[in-house]
């Protein structure tokens, strides 16, 4: 990394924040300061506890769709290896815009592993394909079933337009990630802030696709228990603050809808620290338009977000034991 690139990564860090923090304070003037702070007063810790050990056997799959994606290009590693480069990549998701701290993962494991750089790459990259795309189609599903059920007759039909529209966004973001030609398109916009960043990385989806197709079925299924873990880490968050959900469905049903929806405005490219104020607006605004206490919402969001850097600094140890090796590469 060179000086000019660590001042100008520090100065990202620095927008992040102030940006973060700008965003929770209008948070608190939204949902009121003394709502929100009250919402913390009577946590279940046994109940926040026990998110915290679905939140680990989530990250067990993630690191198992490593594992698979390495072992298909001959690379075999520990998999308690594995699982801390994970850790590694965790931690800095949570304080980096859109997220993308999460691909130091393939660094940790190429300088403190030896996995060769663009299979590491390849193990991280690929999987994200599947991930984007469960987000996009059940992040719009969850906004057409939650708001169909609170929404009065008058005004479905500019919800179905709306369904029409985020259908349009889905099928748009899944020509981005398979069609080479759809996403030549684009090419103009490798020079811009932020989204030239994005297309590099949806360029480099694409590239590595192949490799993963024939591990598809795995992949999924993987998906779908990683999807499964974390709702019901969500749903003890909510249970630990007192949170009944009364919707109209199962309230674990209710997380499962939630956590795609809230996780998408985590990886919005936005100058913050890993979506910190707008997943805490959006899940105020959720629960506000379903009728409930948008501090409720909002209180929610932030407890899952600290019960889960809480967890992640786990990783400091490797994270220390990388950075000489980045430092020295440099």
């Amino acid at each position: 990394m060179a000086i000019g690139e660590f001042k100008a990564n520090w100065k990202t860090l620095l927008l992040s924040i102030v940006v973060s923090v700008v965003l929770m304070v209008g948070i608190l003037h939204f949902v009121g300061a003394e709502k929100f702070f009250a919402e913390f007063s009577n946590i279940n810790y046994p109940l926040l506890l026990l998110s915290a050990v679905f939140l680990l056997i989530m990250y067990v799959g993630m690191t198992y769709r490593i594992k698979i994606v390495l072992d298909a290009m001959q690379v075999h590693l520990k998999f308690i290896d594995m699982l801390k480069s994970h850790f590694v990549g965790m931690l800095l998701a949570d304080f980096t815009p859109a997220r993308s701290g999460y691909f130091a993962t393939a660094a940790v494991l190429h300088y403190n592993y030896k996995a060769p750089p663009d299979k590491a790459m390849v193990s991280i990259f690929g999987p994200q394909i599947f991930d984007f795309a469960l987000k996009a189609v059940a992040g719009t599903a969850a906004v057409i079933i939650l708001l169909w059920k609170v929404t009065d007759e008058h005004n479905k039909p500019f919800l179905l337009v709306g369904s029409v529209v985020m259908s349009f966004g889905v099928t748009l973001m899944l020509l981005l990630l398979f069609s080479e030609q759809f996403l030549r398109l684009f090419t103009f916009s490798k020079k811009l802030p932020l989204v030239g960043g994005i297309y590099q990385l949806l360029e480099n989806m694409q590239k590595n696709s192949h490799i993963i197709v024939k591990k598809t079925p795995q992949l999924l299924g993987l998906l779908l228990f990683n999807w499964s873990a974390k709702s019901i880490s969500w749903y003890f968050v909510g249970k630990s603050l007192g949170i009944t959900i009364d919707v109209g469905i199962p309230e674990l049903a209710f997380y499962y809808l939630l956590q795609p929806l809230v996780t998408m405005l985590e990886f919005i490219p936005l100058p913050t620290l890993a979506g910190t104020g707008a997943s805490e607006a959006g899940s105020a605004f959720i629960f506000a338009a379903l009728g409930m206490n948008p501090a409720s919402g909002a209180a929610f969001a932030f407890l899952a977000r600290i019960k889960t850097t809480v967890v992640n600094m786990i990783a400091v140890p490797e994270t220390l034991k990388m950075l000489p090796k980045l430092v020295k590469k440099n």
